[in-house]
C-alpha cells in the first residue's frame, strides 16, 4: 500500500509543481494509470495503449514558460560628452578657419614678393625641399631671365580657395594674372600651390614659381 501510495503521490506532485508555476498559457494532456498502478501522462491520445483509453482524463499542465530576454541597459548620454560634442567641433572649425587664413595671408605675401621683384626675400618663403632643389643666388638668377611677370596688384590675385588636407599640408589654389615682361596683355591662370607648414610659417614649392608661364 506504502509503495502504491508513494507512486501515485510522486507524479501528482510533480503535476500540482507545475501548475502551482503555470502562466497563462497552458496545454492539454492525457493522464492514465497503467495495470500496475503506475499513473503516466501524454500529449498525444493516440500513444495511450487501447486498453487504457476509456480512463483517460484531461489535464492542464502549464507550457515551458519562455526565459526573460536579456535586458539592455540604456543608460543616460555622458552630459560632459554631450556637452564638448558641439564645442569641439566648434574648435576644429575655428582652427580651420584660422589656419586658412593663415595660408591666404602667407600666399598674398608670396605673390607680392613675386611682383615687387624681391626674390632674394621670396626664396625664403620656399618650403625646404625646393630650396635643396635650387640655391638662392640660382634662384634669383632665373627669376630675373624669365619673360613674365606678374601683373599689377589690382590683376595679380583674382581668387584664392584653400584645401586643408592636414596641420602641416595645405593646397593654395590662386587665380593669377601674367604678362610678359616685353609688354603684351594680362593672361590669368588658376594655379595650386602646395603649401608646408614649417618654422612656423606657411611655405611654397618654389620651383612651381620657376616654371611659371602663360
Amino acid at each position: 500500500m506504502m509503495r502504491k501510495a508513494m507512486r501515485d503521490w510522486v507524479p501528482m506532485a510533480a503535476l500540482g509543481l507545475l501548475l502551482l508555476n503555470a502562466p497563462s498559457h497552458a496545454k492539454e494532456v492525457y493522464r492514465w494509470v497503467d495495470g500496475k498502478g503506475t499513473i503516466h501522462f501524454s500529449e498525444d491520445e493516440s500513444s495511450v495503449p487501447e486498453e487504457y483509453r476509456e480512463q483517460l482524463e484531461k489535464k492542464s499542465v502549464p507550457e515551458e514558460a519562455e526565459q526573460p530576454k536579456d535586458k539592455v541597459k540604456v543608460g543616460k548620454p555622458d552630459s560632459k560628452a554631450a556637452k564638448d560634442g558641439p564645442a569641439m567641433r566648434e574648435k576644429e572649425k575655428i582652427n580651420k578657419n584660422k589656419m586658412e587664413g593663415d595660408v591666404i595671408e602667407s600666399v598674398k605675401t608670396i605673390l607680392s614678393l613675386w611682383k615687387d621683384g624681391k626674390y632674394s626675400v621670396l626664396y625664403d618663403h620656399g618650403n625646404r625641399k625646393s630650396r635643396v632643389a635650387v640655391n638662392r643666388e640660382d634662384f634669383e638668377h632665373r627669376m630675373m631671365r624669365k619673360e613674365i611677370v606678374l601683373a599689377s596688384s589690382w590683376e595679380t590675385l583674382r581668387d584664392i580657395q584653400v584645401d586643408i588636407e592636414s596641420a602641416m599640408l595645405a593646397y593654395a589654389t590662386v587665380r593669377i594674372g601674367l604678362k610678359p615682361t616685353r609688354g603684351g596683355e594680362t593672361r590669368f591662370r588658376t594655379e595650386t600651390y602646395r603649401m608646408s607648414l614649417e618654422n612656423g610659417m606657411w611655405k611654397i614649392d618654389l620651383t612651381k614659381i620657376l616654371s611659371a608661364k602663360i
